[in-house]
């Protein structure tokens, strides 16, 4: 993999509440890199939120963060360092029942022919 040949984006995605919600998906062909991680809770009382990554090549789901409380219209963020994921890893989000929060995931993808799912 060329270190300078990749794509940056972000994804957003309002979460429906009390469910799990895949917000990234890695593609074929791809690694990538998260680089930012940041969920908001936009709604009066403390919530609380789940994250999970799926690692395809194991069929196996690991919690980042097991239950976050986020406060009234405040947020978490977690950057200053990286999460690999290879094609069809993916992140997911599972907010509280009755919660209001939204997702935002930063990833820099580069292209890897070895990477499939």
């Amino acid at each position: 993999m060329d270190r300078n040949s990749f794509k940056s984006r972000s994804i957003g995605a309002q979460l429906t509440a009390g469910v799990e919600n895949i917000v990234y998906t890695c593609p074929n062909n791809y690694t990538s890199h998260i680089v930012l991680l940041f969920a908001s809770n936009r709604a009066i009382g403390n919530k609380t939120l789940a994250i999970k990554w799926y690692d395809a090549s194991t069929d196996i789901e690991y919690y980042l963060i097991g239950g976050y409380v986020i406060s009234a219209y405040s947020f978490l963020k977690l950057d200053g360092s990286y999460l690999t994921l290879n094609a069809g890893d993916h992140i997911c989000f599972i907010p509280e029942a009755n919660s209001t929060i939204d997702a935002t995931l930063t990833v820099e993808e580069f292209y890897d022919p070895t990477s499939r799912q």
